[in-house]
């Protein structure tokens, strides 16, 4: 769809052609100035719907007339005007660019007059114009300069205004030009009007096209095409979508007129080089792209199991004395009041000045009555302190799916990329086009309860033994060494010394993670649960989905400029398992051009 802007140019100030800061070579044969205007002109580009009210912005930066003698083929005006100030088109003002009195002097005769909006490219291809344009001497110079592609290395994504809605374009260059005889005299007060070519032989005005195309997938997901299509959507389900791109996007572009020139220039079959695009919008910490999905997978179990309980604040003190359970409190300041009340016969091990470097190491100390002081504490706790029972299931055990069939859509819609018009040597063939690039992957079904997804599960039968207090699910209350170290941690602290009242920095040890458990028996149901092997899974497929023009007949791959091409993907059925990893052009996954 393309909304068509209204751009009224009308007279500004006198301002003799070829005046700039470095002139152009000019043909300043005597005969007489004139004055010429251009007359109101037509920008058209693409809208986001088809009554044009989301129409994109555009960006004005410049506005160059140049006019040629048709005779000599020389330049006779080259004059540029800023025109970034001036109100950009939009629903407010009707879609008309004011560039109120623009008027240029040149000379009278059969004449080639150009209009060049945007001329510094360096947003788009890293560099400039300006100083190739100020060089021109003659039609020939310009016919090359127009015909020679500029680089287009770094694909821009389309970036929206506040409304979120409406694209902020960046300032593409766009060319026209026309041909007409310039009557002599023509005072400034009433200059002729250039009618260049418009869209139309009997069309006034001139029309400017756009050179880029833009690329938007409005959404990826497993919901039918169209209303009453028979899709399987547990088995679609289970698709997951890795990685997003453009293939075969030209790296160069052309700027000339969207039409043939004067001495024949049609937009001639695109030879140069291409670019992959990745459009690196997969979430960085799981490696494929977020979706919402409404089905539900639930694990039916059955299994042997550990309840597990660890109290809320399950840290054990040191409490500075090594004789017995003494070492151990569930009071952090018991380390304090041990200190202040007899700072001799505390250990040194609490303070860091014992530690060669300043490095604190474990503290290894009476393991033998760790536990005792354990089943103390967790025998005179509430059940209010303990933090929600978790679960371990014992090997074998039975876990079995029920996947109820949804829908999904990715999180990330809309993706808009700006790329390069795309002509064909076969527009019917999709070899060379530009296409969709899209890795999926089948993923599976967990075959394990993590401890995290353990705290959902709903029982239905439970049998349960006395409780037993550990360190890991299935232990004993005797407890290694190594075992002891793993849950010791530490603070640094600062308390007053109990002599001078200066800071005294201190090591408040601690050990973290016992438990209690109990075994048994249990039936449930866990629903919610999450589908596994993602990014690793084995079973991925690549699909190269060319992007083509409607209506499907006649077939037409070429991408052309100042056109917007929206589709949706959608996963109708998964793909068999004899084709994984290898690439397909479409068939199961399939593009809906809108």
């Amino acid at each position: 769809m393309k909304k068509m802007i209204f751009s009224g140019i009308l007279l500004l100030s006198v301002l003799a052609g070829c005046i700039y800061d470095e002139e152009p070579v000019c043909d300043n044969d005597p005969g007489g100035s004139t004055y010429l205007a251009v007359r109101s002109s037509y920008i058209t580009f693409p809208s986001a719907n088809d009554e044009g009210e989301e129409a994109e912005s555009i960006t004005l930066n410049s506005l160059r007339i140049i006019v040629f003698s048709r005779a000599t083929g020389r330049v006779v005006t080259n004059k540029v005007f800023d025109i970034s100030d001036h109100t950009p088109p939009s629903a407010d003002n009707d879609w008309v660019v004011d560039f109120s009195d623009i008027v240029v002097e040149t000379k009278p005769g059969e004449s080639i007059v150009y209009a060049i909006l945007n001329e510094d490219v360096s947003a788009v291809s890293g560099k400039s114009l300006a100083g190739e344009l100020n060089k021109l001497s003659n039609l020939d110079e310009m016919n090359a300069l127009v015909n020679t592609p500029l680089s287009y290395a770094v694909p821009l994504r389309v970036q929206y205004e506040s409304d979120g809605v409406t694209p902020k374009e960046p300032p593409f260059i766009m060319s026209t030009f026309g041909e007409c005889t310039i009557p002599a005299g023509r005072p400034i007060e009433n200059p002729y009007l250039a009618d260049l070519r418009g869209p139309s032989e009997g069309q006034m005005g001139f029309e400017l096209d756009r050179t880029m195309a833009k690329v938007t997938i409005e959404s990826v997901s497993n919901y039918p095409m169209y209303e009453g299509q028979e899709t399987d959507n547990v088995a679609t389900s289970y698709i997951f979508i890795l990685k997003m791109g453009l293939v075969n996007v030209p790296m160069h572009y052309l700027w000339s007129p969207n039409r043939p020139q004067t001495d024949g220039y049609p937009v001639p079959a695109y030879t140069g080089s291409y670019q992959t695009l990745d459009f690196g919008l997969e979430n960085n910490e799981t490696f494929f792209y977020d979706r919402d999905w409404n089905g539900n997978i639930r694990l039916n179990i059955d299994a042997d199991a550990y309840e597990v309980e660890e109290l809320k604040d399950s840290r054990i003190w040191f409490t500075g004395r090594a004789s017995g359970s003494n070492s151990y409190s569930i009071y952090k300041n018991t380390l304090d009041t041990n200190i202040q009340n007899n700072i001799n016969n505390i250990s040194d091990k609490v303070f860091p000045s014992t530690y060669p470097g300043g490095i604190i190491t474990v503290l290894e100390i009476n393991r033998g009555n760790f536990f005792t002081f354990v089943e103390q504490l967790y025998s005179n706790a509430s059940p209010d302190d303990y933090l929600p029972s978790w679960y371990e299931l014992k090997e074998p055990y039975t876990l079995t799916p029920n996947v109820t069939g949804g829908n999904w859509e990715l999180t990330e819609k809309n993706i808009s990329y700006y790329v390069p018009e795309h002509i064909l040597s076969d527009k019917k063939n999709p070899t060379s086009a530009t296409k969709l690039y899209v890795k999926a992957a089948k993923a599976s079904i967990p075959d394990e309860i993590t401890k995290e997804m353990s705290y959902n599960i709903q029982w239905n039968e439970t049998s349960w033994g006395q409780w037993i207090y550990s360190v890991t699910p299935g232990g004993t209350t005797n407890i290694t060494q190594e075992q002891m170290n793993a849950l010791w941690g530490y603070e640094l602290d600062t308390i007053p010394h109990p002599k001078t009242g200066a800071d005294l920095v201190i090591i408040r040890h601690y050990w973290k993670g016992a438990i209690r458990y109990r075994n048994g028996h249990a039936e449930g149901t866990l629903d919610g649960v999450q589908f596994a092997n993602i990014d690793s899974s084995s079973d991925t497929k690549e699909f190269y989905l060319p992007i083509r023009n409607t209506p499907a007949s006649p077939v037409d791959y070429n991408i052309y400029r100042n056109h917007e091409y929206r589709f949706s993907v959608h996963a109708i059925e998964a793909w068999a398992q004899q084709t994984l990893s290898r690439a397909a052009t479409g068939d199961n996954i399939v593009l809906q051009m809108k």
